[in-house]
């Protein structure tokens, strides 16, 4: 074993220092036409600024089990409104308040990948709802959402499935949520922390022709090692063929104008994914988000989002209390089980 882990540790090694050659090639590339790109140069310098206005973020947090007859949902959304002046934060509120109620669900009779996406699709539900109350009720100049602008697919269901009208009534609230934004004048924006699209690697591939370092890498493992701090790659299209996509043709037009680019804020932390609609300017938004992220040189990302985050997040026990008050009122029914795989008492 330990000689199978020092080859692979090896591997690992070589690849990295293979990506640090093409990506200190690649970033003498001058103007080039990136196919569904929307900038000619492959990198971009972000300009600081010291922002002043009001940046909302929102997110929710999630507890999920199944038990033999049910499966028991929680989840809860925040909302948190940030306001700067010149850099320093000079207020902050809460929506619906700063530890709102978990609210509850359960379903009958699903089968597991439906439960994973019922769950998903909960959490989804939850949080666009509070983003359109707090656009409405603050109107900030910027929405930050935690994740994706669009469900992913692995959220959506096949249209014969039970959950597929859920699915759709969820598609309906991020059209909600797009159109309040303008109406407002908000800029929405999706920051992804852990991307692993291939997006970015599909467009440079064409340009850096087959290689194997390449196929080996996602986005942001590779714009690691591209990008230096303070840089960001050029903005692209989510998708080569929005209208074929097979959620953002869910979304009519409004799919062709979603767009995405990689931003370093930190030195020493992964890029981070944005993703924006056509209509906002990629150089204030990247600065913005840039300015927001860059509080600590291992981990960058919005100090809005991280206290959304802190906020929505739920303790197990949350999750254990519930379902004890229920078998109060339901006694120890078939039911209410819990798997055997989650009750050996062996281990």
């Amino acid at each position: 074993m330990r000689e199978r882990i020092a080859e692979i540790a090896e591997n690992i090694k070589q690849l990295e220092s293979d990506r640090r050659v093409l990506a200190e090639s690649l970033r003498g590339t001058g103007e080039t036409s990136f196919q569904d790109a929307l900038e000619k140069n492959l990198i971009h310098s972000v300009s600081p600024l010291q922002f002043s206005g009001s940046v909302c973020a929102v997110d929710g947090g999630l507890l999920a089990q199944e038990y033999q007859g049910f499966d028991l949902v929680l989840s809860r959304a925040v909302g948190v409104l940030f306001s700067y002046e010149k850099g320093k934060l000079s207020s902050h509120k809460y929506h619906p308040n700063a530890l709102p109620q978990v609210d509850t669900d359960t379903l009958f009779s699903l089968e597991a990948h439906e439960f994973n996406l019922h769950k998903s699709l909960f959490r989804l539900k939850k949080e666009v709802e509070c983003s359109i109350e707090c656009v409405k009720k603050w109107a900030p100049g910027f929405l930050f959402v935690d994740g994706s602008l669009v469900p992913q697919i692995s959220d959506k269901p096949s249209e014969d499935n039970p959950l597929y009208d859920y699915y759709c009534e969820v598609v309906s609230l991020h059209k909600q949520l797009y159109s309040t934004c303008e109406e407002s004048k908000c800029a929405i924006v999706g920051v992804i922390k852990d991307s692993r699209g291939k997006r970015f690697i599909e467009l440079v591939s064409r340009i850096a022709g087959n290689n194997s370092v390449l196929d080996r890498s996602n986005d942001t493992i590779f714009l690691n090692f591209l990008l230096k701090q303070g840089e960001r790659s050029f903005a692209f299209r989510y998708s080569r063929s929005p209208r074929e996509h097979q959620v953002l043709k869910d979304f009519g037009g409004i799919g062709e104008k979603l767009c995405v680019c990689y931003l370093k804020p930190a030195v020493e932390d992964q890029p981070v994914r944005i993703e924006f609609f056509s209509n906002a300017e990629i150089g204030k938004v990247a600065s913005v988000v840039q300015s927001l992220s860059a509080i600590n040189k291992k981990y960058a990302y919005p100090a809005v989002l991280i206290e959304a985050d802190l906020r929505a997040a739920l303790e197990p026990m949350e999750l254990e209390r519930a379902y004890r008050e229920l078998s109060m009122h339901t006694g120890l029914s078939p039911s209410s089980l819990k798997l055997r795989r989650n009750n050996r008492p062996f281990r």
